[in-house]
Parts: structure tokens; C-alpha cells; sequence
């Protein structure tokens, strides 16, 4: 579950709100890459099983690491799945961090049924320190959503890779999705930086 929020937060997260909900959520494959060619992966996953992918030509490659919370800064580029609380504010459960000049998407939308689930995406305006971590103040365009940070929450920070970095022996997930029926797909390739060999 966790990497699959994961996933589908990565593609939420460099492209718009609209998309996402056409196509709901993507289904990623992950595991360990065992053949790799121009055009397809073979992927074993988590069960033993294997799964060849198609590879698309529009396609972005993201690494990911763990990153401090105290190196979140206003003017930072977030996003980050937030549940709502009977305040109307948020407690974060997954958040990543995009370097300067990342491709932006401000979106505040339910990610889920029950409305509860928040994708936000926007740019950190103020962090307060508080006793249950950090607030962060989130614009993401059309207004602000305060956000719990707490202090024992992975956050991670997402930087481009390069399709040399796609090989045998990497763990991966890899997630398509469409904009609309009529869009081209796209996918998402997610690597963290911990497994680059």
C-alpha cells in the first residue's frame, strides 16, 4: 500500500489534478529489473512472479531519497498525502520534496473515496515548528492548507534520473497513466537511490 501511494503520488505530483481523476490512480509494477531492452523491462515483483513492461516514449525517471524534515524551507516545492482532521487542516503520510526548477503542479483534490485522503501540491509559504512536529503552510494556487509534519515521518526528496540508471539489478516501480482516453500514455519510472547499482 505504501508504495503504491508512493507511485501514485509521484505522478500526481508532476502532473495535473484533471489527469489523475479521468484515470484514477495508476497500478504500478514494482520489483527487480532481470532484462532490460530500448523498448521493455522484465520485472520480478515482491511474489516471485515476472511481468514484462512496455516501455513508452514519454516516460520521466525519478530518484528518491530520504531527506531531513528541518531541510523543508519556505519556497520549498512539495507534495504530499495529507488525511484531514476535524479541524480542516492535515497530517501528512507520505511527502516529497522537488529540487529548484522541478516541473510544478499545484493541486489540492481527495485522492480516495471518503474525501478524507488529500493530494496537495504547492509551494511551502511558512513552517512552525510545533509539539507535534512541523506545520507547513502549503499554496498550491488557489489558497493554503496547513499540514502536520510528524517528526517520525519519512520524507523524501525526488531528483531526475537518466535512462542508463534503468539496467538488471535495480529495484524499481514503474506506473503508467493517461490524461485523457484520447492521450497518449505516460509513464513513471521511480528508483530509489539507495538501490542504484
Amino acid at each position: 500500500m505504501k508504495r503504491a501511494l508512493l507511485a501514485a503520488l509521484s505522478v500526481l505530483s508532476l502532473h495535473s489534478a484533471a489527469a489523475f481523476a479521468q484515470a484514477g490512480p495508476p497500478r504500478p509494477v514494482q520489483g527487480t529489473v532481470t532484462a532490460a531492452t530500448d523498448s521493455s523491462l522484465t520485472i520480478t515483483k515482491a511474489d516471485g512472479q515476472s511481468e514484462t513492461v512496455a516501455l513508452l516514449p514519454n516516460r520521466t525517471i525519478n530518484v528518491t531519497a530520504p531527506v531531513a524534515v528541518d531541510q523543508i524551507a519556505p519556497g520549498s516545492y512539495v507534495a504530499t498525502a495529507n488525511m484531514t482532521q476535524a479541524d480542516g487542516t492535515g497530517v501528512s503520510q507520505e511527502l516529497r520534496v522537488y529540487p529548484p526548477g522541478s516541473p510544478a503542479f499545484n493541486v489540492n483534490r481527495p485522492m480516495d473515496a471518503s474525501g478524507q485522503l488529500i493530494m496537495t501540491n504547492g509551494t511551502v509559504n511558512t513552517v512552525v515548528k510545533s509539539d507535534g512536529g512541523r506545520v507547513l503552510t502549503v499554496n498550491y494556487g488557489s489558497g493554503t492548507r496547513q499540514i502536520l509534519v510528524k517528526p517520525e515521518l519519512q520524507v523524501v526528496l525526488v531528483s531526475p534520473g537518466t535512462s542508463d540508471m534503468v539496467k538488471p539489478g535495480v529495484k524499481l516501480s514503474v506506473a503508467a497513466f493517461r490524461f485523457t482516453p484520447d492521450a497518449p500514455p505516460r509513464q513513471i519510472i521511480t528508483i530509489a537511490k539507495a538501490d542504484l547499482k
